[in-house]
């Protein structure tokens, strides 16, 4: 169970063919951020103007106040009393306008740390994700990590002084899912390692959805202009807080009921963690409960709701969360980076699993092709490979050629290791 507290970021990974659409959702759902970016940079060279103006009063009035000390000095006069004046006006100083950088497109780490420095909420949002994902170095990988769990990074380079940065970072990478195979393939063991990967909410765009989309459909209504005041008020308070030096935003607890829901849902995670087929999912459905909190108090934020994170919200956001697992637990599934003839046999495997046949006639291949979603030769491929394995036998039965599947070689063995416990 999750303990403290953690920032309402969010890291995501979109795969998307090429074609897809992704411009064609995430405008609209941008629009009210690039259009309040837009604003304020017209507003930052006013601002800073009268920055300069506000510093230029400041700085005669501490030379006058220092002038007056020098005076009693000189006359021997005591100073204690203009000396806490002076340091009054010292911490009145007026504070330099913070360049806004709330999104970011082409970026480095580093670049992004000191982006973060200034301005401690940003948004990482790349079109062509797999050219950022592949410009990360190996050591970029942790650092991201511990921005979104919400540590102090402890930055520090040659000829600079070092820095703590406690940065609130979203990103979301769109990539094709070729790309980001090919990416994996290279470092996925570098990304696993670093604790990132199980850190991202994993999206998938099916091939089939593909043109499915149709601009002249679209209707933008009231939701839409509610949702975009909404996103232009919380940013303004934002800025307000930013200004006035306030970086650490105001947290928001946990109902007693979302609390217990998300302990029996951990305790389900940590059932599913020892399942050995899941195997390949333990690093995400060990901050499984985590995502559920974030996404449960990040939509209790968003909403505008009152007191603390209800137990309504948290089941809504497990649905969701749930989701993104079975998204990872397929993208990350071992099969996946197999050959098509080791995948087509593990699917012609689960067939006949699922429906409890043990053997079919071999002259019903193209019928059984068919029913499964193969070619003929696809599944003539499927079934050398389970001959391959020792996975199944041909067997002839009555005059015909029969294909029987048979069970695993470790399956006699762990049969007798359950008995022997």
């Amino acid at each position: 169970m999750m303990i403290g507290t953690a920032p309402l970021t969010s890291f995501g990974i979109l795969l998307a063919p090429s074609g897809a659409g992704k411009s064609f959702h995430y405008g609209p759902l941008t629009a009210a951020i690039t259009r309040w970016c837009s604003q304020r940079a017209t507003q930052v060279p006013m601002d800073r103007h009268q920055q300069q103006a506000a510093h230029r009063v400041w700085k005669k009035r501490v030379r006058r106040i220092e002038d007056v000390i020098k005076e009693c000095l000189v006359n021997g006069e005591e100073t204690q009393a203009i000396e806490a004046l002076l340091a009054n006006e010292l911490a009145q100083e007026p504070r330099p306008i913070v360049p806004q950088a709330l999104l970011h497109d082409d970026v480095s780490v580093q670049a992004l740390l000191r982006s973060l420095e200034q301005w401690p909420v940003s948004g990482w949002i790349v079109d062509e994700g797999a050219v950022a994902l592949s410009m990360l170095r190996t050591k970029d990988f942790p650092t991201l990590a511990n921005l979104s769990s919400g540590k102090v990074i402890q930055h520090g380079r040659v000829d600079e002084p070092r820095m703590e940065i406690r940065g609130f970072l979203t990103t979301l990478f769109m990539v094709q899912p070729s790309l980001f195979n090919t990416f994996c393939k290279k470092r996925g063991d570098e990304l696993k390692a670093s604790g990132l990967d199980a850190r991202f909410l994993y999206h998938i765009v099916l091939d089939k959805w593909t043109g499915s989309e149709d601009p002249d459909d679209v209707k933008t209504g009231h939701a839409h202009e509610q949702y975009d005041e909404h996103v232009t008020a919380m940013l303004d308070e934002l800025d307000a807080c930013i200004r006035t030096g306030k970086k650490d935003p105001s947290s928001v607890a946990l109902s007693r009921g979302a609390k217990a829901i998300l302990r029996e849902l951990q305790e389900r995670n940590l059932s599913l963690m020892a399942q050995p087929d899941l195997a390949h999912c333990r690093d995400f459905l060990a901050k499984l409960t985590g995502h559920i909190a974030r996404m449960a108090a990040k939509n209790h934020v968003f909403l505008g709701c009152e007191g603390d994170v209800s137990a309504e919200l948290v089941e809504m956001a497990e649905q969701v969360c749930w989701y993104h697992f079975e998204a990872y637990q397929w993208m990350h599934n071992p099969l996946e980076q197999e050959p098509r003839k080791v995948r087509d046999a593990a699917t012609l495997v689960q067939w006949m699993l699922d429906h409890r046949e043990r053997q079919f006639a071999y002259s019903q291949i193209s019928k059984v092709a068919m029913v499964i979603g193969m070619t003929v030769a696809r599944l003539r491929s499927a079934i050398g490979e389970l001959f391959h394995q020792g996975r199944a036998r041909m067997l002839r039965l009555g005059g015909e050629d029969y294909i029987e599947l048979l069970p695993p070689r470790d399956h006699l063995e762990r049969i007798l290791g359950d008995v022997r416990l």
